[in-house]
């Protein structure tokens, strides 16, 4: 076989391909028309209005679009893993985690200790007042060997 027989072959089963899926919707689309049903939307707004999916219906809650019916919120919070005993709706959770986070962004900034000689030392503390010194974070370099401790290694 030469290359363009090859490329002929390949094109010719590309479209019996494309003619076989055109087929089988054309066959899906009467089946559902004769049936009057309508194939489900993957995403977007439900015939009521509103939106398909949890992500859909609590971002809109969220911006105050919408009310969580009861069976919305029972499904946010069996979709989260919550115990059948949380009563809180969503809207109620996300300001609950709001104010945790306000409250540990607030913590951090400076605090002033006092090393042994009694001189006062401004120390950054990080998310909920967690002393960066004692809790310190590594970068690139700090492990690096000082010229003295290289010397020292050979």
């Amino acid at each position: 076989m030469g290359q363009d027989e090859e490329e002929a072959r390949r094109e010719w089963e590309r479209e019996r391909k494309r003619a076989y899926r055109e087929r089988k919707r054309a066959e899906i689309n009467a089946e559902q028309e004769k049936l009057n049903v309508q194939a489900p939307r993957q995403r977007g707004l439900d015939s009521d209005g509103r939106p398909a999916t949890l992500r859909g219906l609590m971002s809109a809650a969220r911006e105050g679009t919408i009310v969580l019916t009861d069976r919305e919120e029972e499904q946010i919070r069996n979709h989260f893993g919550y115990a059948t005993s949380e009563k809180r709706t969503y809207l109620e959770r996300e300001q609950a985690a709001r104010r945790v986070v306000e409250v540990t962004v607030d913590a951090s900034g400076t605090v002033t200790r006092y090393t042994l000689d009694g001189t006062p030392v401004e120390e950054p503390v990080g998310p909920a007042g967690l002393s960066l010194v004692a809790f310190p974070v590594q970068e690139e370099g700090d492990l690096t060997p000082t010229p003295e401790q290289r010397a020292k290694l050979g």
